[in-house]
């Protein structure tokens, strides 16, 4: 008998790792970027539904006791003003103290710039300045009135996904 070959023992195959290194950082990738997105929601999204529809509530009541307040005091003569000017600041005042959302914060800023030109306005006609100059001023307020009421509408239109920088 010949010398039979000795038995070899076969080399175990090697399972290739070409897969193994993009799966992890395709997995790593998904799990930062799902932490990104929940802390982004968690941090920068302050305005949920109740909140947005709380300051709403907040804003449209201050408006609406502003504007009667203003009514009554377009009807007062210019030396009986004071008083109905003081209660507008106070109104405005109590507008600015108000917490709404980061996301409102703009609505919020031509409300009060409304407001504020208004009472600028009222103390222009009590200080006897140009019509010109009272004119100008009123026509400031609308543009801020007008500005508050797109900035609202949009505001509850995109809670509660708005951004601060929307």
């Amino acid at each position: 008998m010949e010398n039979p070959t000795p038995f070899e023992i076969p080399e175990p195959i090697q399972k290739t790792s070409r897969f193994l290194w993009p799966a992890s950082v395709l997995i790593i990738l998904l799990i930062i970027v799902a932490t990104g997105m929940y802390a982004w929601y968690y941090r920068y999204n302050l305005c949920e539904m109740s909140a947005v529809e709380d300051a709403s509530s907040f804003l449209l009541s201050q408006l609406k006791r502003y504007d009667a307040q203003y009514e009554f005091a377009v009807t007062v003569y210019r030396t009986g003003l004071a008083r109905p000017v003081d209660v507008l600041q106070q109104i405005f005042m109590d507008t600015q103290g108000g917490a709404v959302p980061v996301c409102m914060q703009r609505a919020k800023d031509e409300l009060l710039n409304y407001m504020g030109t208004v009472i600028s306005a009222f103390h222009a006609y009590m200080g006897e300045e140009t019509e010109t100059t009272i004119r100008g001023l009123l026509s400031q307020s609308y543009t801020h009135f007008n500005n508050f009421k797109m900035e609202l509408e949009a505001v509850n239109k995109c809670a509660p996904f708005c951004a601060p920088w929307d």
